[in-house]
Order: C-alpha cells, then structure tokens, then sequence
C-alpha cells in the first residue's frame, strides 16, 4: 500500500499548493481534507500504508485534537511548507519507497523486514540476526533484500536510522543522546554518516530546523 500525506489546504495559497503537489512522488497519494472528523475517518479505515499530516498554515486548527488518532500508522505531522519541512518530508517518503516493493510471496522474508523495522535501532542488529527471521543464509537474505527492496541491507539500516535521528533531533535531543539511541556508538562515526545522508552534521541540523520553528511561531 502506498502511503498518504492528508494535506489541510488553505486555497488562498493555490499557487504553492500546486507547486508542492507536482514536486510529490508518484509513490504516495494525496488527498486535501477539510476537517478533523475527515482525518479521523480516512486512517480508521487504514487504506495506506502510513498518513503523514501536512498543512501550508503555521498550524492546524486548535479545536483538532491530535491525541484522537490512536493509529499506528500516523508517522508524521508538519506545519508549513518551508523548504526545511519539504525537505524533511521527502527523505521521509524515499525512506518509504520500499513499502510498495515488498513481496507477498515470501512471508517469512516479510516476517524478517518486519523484525527489521522493529529493530534496526538495535547496536547488535546484523544481517545474520535479520536473515535466521527468514530462515535463510545471510549470503542469500542480502540478495534477496536488494532484490525486493531495491537497496542493500546496510543502505536501508542507515536510511531508517537517520530519519529516525532527524525526528529526535527535531524533538530537542541532544547529539549525543541521539547517536546511542538509534543503535550508534560512535559519535564521530554518526556525525559523519548523518552528513553523507542529509548534507550537514547533526548539531547544524538541530540548530537549523531549531531556528525555523522559532521564525514559523515567533
């Protein structure tokens, strides 16, 4: 299934709203929503694969009640299309690229990216773990994953953890806190794979998105 991005639109920004659209992957589907109760009714019925909340306003109505969508596959909530933001939001949606790749015809390959998915912060993750999920060699469980997934098993370990590590970052956590949490030992070695991935180091990042939401609420 694809994923969602549930766009509140103000039509007074037609214009931009029209640019943002055209920039989207074909691999996610959009849909403008007027209300909460809307919200609320499209990831009930759980049609894709996760829903990413997106407005062009400084933020949502104060009357919607976030803390109502008990669902596991809302990821992301963003307010504003600052290019920060448009950013953020399409390394997001190249992180879940493969989700449309994914075979049903292995389950127990399935039931590996699974444990992968729910694991891959883990420092003592490696392929051997996630390949005996499959029941298959390690040698074979890489071929097989750069198959269905279109990248190697180490690219897509990486990929997941820095997303991961941009939203703590976002969230406040210190450098530091967010290098152990997401399976790194290695400040250094982070900082340097974090700046290959998103283009500046870790603190930068914190300090730029940081800044841009001071501007966005100040």
């Amino acid at each position: 299934m694809k994923p969602a991005i549930l766009f509140y639109s103000d039509t007074t920004q037609n214009a931009k709203i029209e640019y943002f659209i055209e920039g989207l992957s074909k691999e996610v589907t959009l849909i403008i929503v007027s209300s909460f109760n809307e919200v609320k009714r499209l990831i009930r019925k759980e049609d894709y694969s996760v829903y990413i909340l997106l407005t062009n306003l400084d933020s949502f109505p104060s009357h919607w009640q976030m803390s109502e969508l008990k669902a596991e596959r809302t990821i992301m909530i963003l307010n504003g299309l600052s290019q920060l933001n448009t950013m953020l939001l399409n390394s997001f949606l190249e992180s879940l690229r493969t989700c449309v790749k994914r075979s049903s015809e292995n389950p127990h390959f399935l039931q590996s990216l699974h444990y992968l998915d729910e694991n891959y912060c883990d420092n003592e993750l490696s392929l051997e773990k996630v390949a005996s999920k499959a029941y298959v060699s390690k040698c074979y469980y890489s071929r097989i994953f750069q198959k269905y997934v279109g990248k190697g098993f180490k690219e897509y370990v990486i990929d997941k953890r820095i997303q991961k590590a941009k939203l703590l970052l976002q969230k406040g956590n210190s450098v530091t806190d967010v290098c152990f949490s997401i399976g790194y030992s290695d400040l250094t070695h982070f900082a340097r794979i974090f700046k290959r991935i998103v283009g500046v180091n870790p603190s930068i990042y914190k300090s730029e998105y940081m800044n841009s939401e001071a501007r966005l609420h100040g």
